[in-house]
């Protein structure tokens, strides 16, 4: 009899164990699967604000009869030797006139230390405009030569914020001529308005799923 019921006892550990397996096994695929559902979601989203983004750019560019306009925005890169935050920029969004080409590569992880003066002017004015390269050669050489390179003479940048009022990167409406007379600065600044909401927008869903995938609500 004793050995009847250890049996027993034997039959019922394993059928526990193989309903414990069976049951994690289930929650493991359905968290996969929500995973990817939520994966496809956040591409779709993504990808919607991305041609809303490069649609505005481009609507601008043509209104502004510019070159080409970039959205930048500041990151960190890695940490110098004195450990102090090597702050970088780059080019998320561009639009450039047929018969150009890209200049994203060269204007990705750039050093903010590479043009000192613009950005100093961006972030504390709000803007840098500069009709004709030629007039900044004397007291902004690293960005003369930088934009020289690049065949840009004439932009007019103008700082985007995030949701407390933090300078997070800048529009870049660019010209390889001299600047038009007649540009109209608000509508710069009509176009940087769109840019901010939309990547906020983004930088505030990113903080969700964050926070969903550390399981803080």
């Amino acid at each position: 009899m004793e050995e009847v019921v250890e049996v027993a006892k034997s039959i019922g550990t394993i059928i526990a164990e193989i309903i414990l397996i069976a049951y994690f096994c289930f929650k493991y695929i359905n968290a996969t699967l929500k995973n990817a559902a939520d994966i496809a979601k956040e591409v779709k989203d993504q990808n919607c604000l991305d041609i809303e983004i490069i649609e505005k750019m481009d609507y601008y560019k043509e209104l502004l009869m510019a070159d080409r306009i970039l959205l930048f925005e500041f990151h960190n890169g890695q940490h110098y030797s004195q450990y102090r935050q090597a702050l970088k920029m780059s080019a998320s969004y561009e639009v450039f006139r047929a018969g150009l080409e890209s200049t994203r590569q060269q204007c990705s992880n750039l050093p903010v230390a590479i043009m000192p003066n613009l950005i100093h002017e961006i972030v504390n004015k709000g803007c840098c405009v500069c009709r004709d390269i030629e007039e900044i050669k004397e007291n902004m050489g690293n960005t003369y030569e930088f934009k020289k390179s690049l065949g840009i003479r004439a932009w007019y940048d103008v700082a985007l914020h995030d949701a407390q009022g933090a300078v997070i990167g800048f529009v870049a409406v660019q010209w390889n001529t001299v600047m038009p007379k007649h540009i109209d600065a608000e509508q710069i600044k009509h176009l940087a308005w769109f840019l901010e909401e939309k990547i906020n927008y983004l930088a505030q869903s990113d903080s969700k799923n964050k926070k969903k995938f550390l399981g803080i609500f």
